[in-house]
């Protein structure tokens, strides 16, 4: 009832809306902004035979999303491309309200589009979040619940959209997400969950534009094509209690990585480095299993980047070279978003997984060149 009467609001917002007079404009001097609903009704992905009792449900929900359509000069000159940034609010219901709850998602996203001009188009969206979870794991009153075990967590989203405009103001559009949220290892159990969700929604247009096919012009060869940043890392990860352990510990994690890269394409760039940090978390099972190793972890990294305007989107495959603890798998994957403001200060974030389970959710700040 609460998702549905929120639902009646924003489809009255946008009604009201619709009767404000609308010329479309050329987009070459401004940034409009677009302000769209959604539906949602998707499955959870049973990934671990602990989960698959409590994944026989089918979370649905509605989001509000508000972006600003970047197709002037200076956002497609080197790309090509016309793209959309914004944030959504999200609100799922699990379908399983005793156990799993709801969850109330905010996600910054960048979504890049395809061929915009025509009145039948697609998009990609990715975004990185936050994410509040209103039932959480308890050893006494909620212990089938390995999904999540803290408040707090962060989802991970990849969208895939076809829209088709009907006027200058409004379009449709239905699409497929791949949604995961984890606490990112903050907290054990974190088994995180993984359900992709089919949805269907409209948009509406504050100053509808023209979008005009942009240029594909080579301007992109002849700029720098190597390029590097260095970040600064840090996250909290808790030692959960134990019989001869009573109490939680959380522990922090800090350190750096540094990465070389070659743009090879328009919105592409290969990216060798390495990432070393000290484990707060490692420590202190090390501590409590009264061995004296080395907390530090240090790898080799190596990835892909998709280069977008300011935003930076990676993928990066890792290797120890250097853990003594040997706590946990030797390779790992990464996946990091982030932002540039002026010329070369990063803001971003970071998740690490290994194979199908994440080990840590990190903010950075970096420096780039």
């Amino acid at each position: 009832m609460f998702s549905f009467r929120w639902i009646t609001l924003a489809a009255l917002l946008l009604a009201e809306l619709h009767t404000l007079p609308a010329q479309a404009v050329d987009s070459s001097a401004r940034d409009p902004f677009v302000l769209g609903a959604r539906l949602h009704y998707g499955f959870i992905i049973p990934h671990s035979r602990d989960i698959i009792n409590v994944a026989q449900s089918h979370p649905r929900g509605f989001e509000i999303s508000g972006q600003w359509l970047l197709s002037s000069e200076k956002y497609t000159r080197n790309s090509g491309l016309v793209a959309k940034r914004g944030f959504v609010l999200q609100y799922i219901h699990f379908d399983n309200p005793e156990v799993l709850g709801y969850c109330i998602n905010a996600v910054p996203f960048v979504e890049p589009m395809i061929r915009p001009w025509g009145r039948l188009y697609g998009s990609f969206q990715m975004g990185v979040g936050l994410s509040y979870l209103s039932k959480v794991y308890d050893a006494e009153t909620n212990p089938t619940n390995l999904f999540f075990s803290f408040p707090l967590s962060f989802p991970v989203m990849l969208k895939a959209y076809l829209h088709y405009k009907w006027s200058p103001s409004w379009e449709m559009s239905a699409g497929f997400n791949y949604n995961h949220i984890s606490n990112g290892g903050m907290k054990l159990p974190n088994k995180g969950m993984n359900f992709p969700t089919w949805n269907a929604g409209f948009h509406y247009h504050f100053q509808p534009v023209i979008i005009r096919r942009p240029p594909r012009n080579e301007d992109w060869k002849q700029q720098r094509k190597n390029y590097a940043y260095l970040t600064a890392i840090g996250t909290l990860k808790t030692a959960t209690a134990t019989d001869v352990f009573p109490e939680n510990k959380l522990c922090g994690q800090v350190g750096t990585m540094v990465m070389a890269g070659r743009r090879v394409g328009r919105m592409s760039g290969l990216s060798l480095g390495t990432e070393w940090v000290y484990d707060g978390y490692a420590r202190e099972i090390l501590n409590r299993q009264g061995m004296n190793k080395s907390a530090w972890k240090g790898s080799l990294l190596l990835g892909h980047e998709l280069l977008i305007s300011r935003v930076r989107f990676n993928i990066h495959f890792g290797a120890y070279l250097y853990n003594p603890s040997g706590d946990i798998d030797p390779v790992y994957q990464r996946y990091s978003l982030y932002y540039r403001f002026g010329r070369h200060f990063l803001l971003g974030s970071s998740l690490k997984a290994h194979r199908h389970r994440a080990d840590v959710f990190d903010l950075r700040v970096g420096w780039g060149w």
